[in-house]
């Protein structure tokens, strides 16, 4: 697994390469905490997270559940089916905006539409 983010105007991408699991959901919260901010704005992009285990919708949830504690939001990018299928299986879908593109939850930004997750 592998943590690339990058800063952008009003917001943070965070992109999730490879499973997020047990066995690095520690280093995936290690790195992405700090920047849970005040009114931060997150997308997690989840193109190329190809497994997420309960350990790694724990971490998500937990980011969510912090950001919204602060003002900020959370919305995920390019889930994968499987993913997908985890979430609303396990009911974790609802928890999450999410949308295909990075242009697209970048267009809810500017429409003011990801205020509240």
């Amino acid at each position: 697994m592998e943590i690339k983010n990058t800063a952008g105007e009003g917001h943070i991408v965070i992109e999730i390469v490879g499973s997020l699991d047990s066995t690095n959901v520690s280093k995936a919260e290690e790195e992405i905490i700090p920047f849970i901010t005040d009114k931060a704005c997150m997308v997690l992009d989840m193109g190329k997270c190809n497994y997420v285990s309960s350990a790694g919708l724990r971490l998500l949830l937990m980011i969510a559940k912090q950001l919204a504690a602060k003002g900020g939001w959370l919305s995920l990018v390019g889930v994968c089916e499987d993913v997908k299928d985890v979430m609303e299986m396990t009911g974790f879908s609802c928890f999450f905006k999410t949308y295909n593109t990075l242009p697209e939850a970048f267009e809810a930004l500017k429409k003011g539409g990801m205020a509240k997750c």
